[in-house]
């Protein structure tokens, strides 16, 4: 472990440039949770809030963790010749990176850690913080899990001021003008079948659509390889790429066990593709057969 790391080591080592914006984000400190965030979290996101605190799942990595999932995930030798650069992650462990775009620019990706593919959500940083702060001016919900509606309202207004200081002066007023809102009570629906629910907010789902429509389209999917089916670049020696799969135990086997019967029912069903239940009548006769056999 190198406690040393910083974000220009990586940039330099994947060569993925850091965006101005992000790189003043990552300098200014406000980006760093620090060892009492479980003890202070609610009085500093009334008073001082961590960049970003506004938005719905969403955490800063620094960089020492970033070089973490870069050489035991996202390396080009896993990846199919693509770099990422994380700098935050969802609670799922899904990871927002920098990566390169066909034309020679750098986007943003969440890569999600247990699809087959992702792709790139916004043509540049700027974009991305953009979209992210019209996303949490239009539903509110997760900040009043813990917080009044004013208390939320407040905290999403300290959210942009701080932000929009590192911002250009058009990206930043543009920000502060919705701020200036009301919050109001809309409705909010989550998918084309999802039920209506009313969500407090300072702009309509409608209107969220409109303004992130304004940014500019992003046509760029890749195919990603799980973490657990990746290699480390330090892992024996070797050239990086995906991990042998680790051996099948025959659900036979596991069957002779009782206390490996459950297992054996997982493994039964893995196997042959049908239900709980035909695996379980499988492995029934499976049993009985066997009894049977040595009566």
């Amino acid at each position: 472990m190198n406690p040393m790391t910083t974000y220009a080591d990586l940039s330099t080592q994947t060569g993925i440039a850091l965006p101005p914006l992000l790189s003043d984000l990552l300098a200014s400190g406000k980006t760093v949770y620090g060892p009492d965030w479980a003890d202070t979290w609610r009085q500093r996101c009334l008073q001082d809030p961590p960049l970003f605190m506004s938005w719905q799942d969403f955490e800063w990595i620094d960089a020492e963790a970033s070089r973490e999932i870069i050489e035991g995930w996202l390396h080009p030798g896993a990846q199919n010749g693509r770099s990422f650069l994380p700098f935050a992650q969802s609670g799922a462990g899904d990871a927002w990176c920098l990566t390169p775009l066909d034309t020679h620019g750098v986007g943003v990706a969440l890569v999600l850690h247990d699809d087959e593919a992702s792709s790139v959500s916004h043509a540049c940083f700027d974009d991305f913080v953009c979209a992210g702060f019209l996303q949490a001016f239009a539903d509110l919900s997760d900040q009043l899990d813990d917080f009044s509606q004013p208390e939320a309202l407040q905290l999403l207004r300290a959210d942009v001021a701080q932000a929009a200081r590192f911002m250009t002066q058009e990206l930043g007023d543009y920000l502060q003008d919705f701020c200036r809102r009301p919050l109001g009570i809309r409705p909010w629906r989550d998918g084309p079948r999802a039920r209506v629910r009313q969500v407090a907010s300072l702009i309509s789902q409608d209107e969220l659509a409109a303004e992130l429509d304004r940014l500019p389209a992003v046509d760029l999917s890749f195919p990603v390889v799980a973490r657990w089916e990746v290699r480390s670049v330090e892992e024996g020696g070797t050239r990086p790429g995906p991990a042998p799969e680790p051996a099948k135990i025959d659900w036979r086997t596991l069957a002779a066990d009782p206390l490996q019967k459950m297992a054996a029912i997982r493994a039964c069903q893995s196997e042959h593709g049908c239900s709980l239940g035909q695996a379980k009548a499988m492995v029934d006769q499976y049993i009985g057969g066997s009894v049977n056999a040595h009566a």
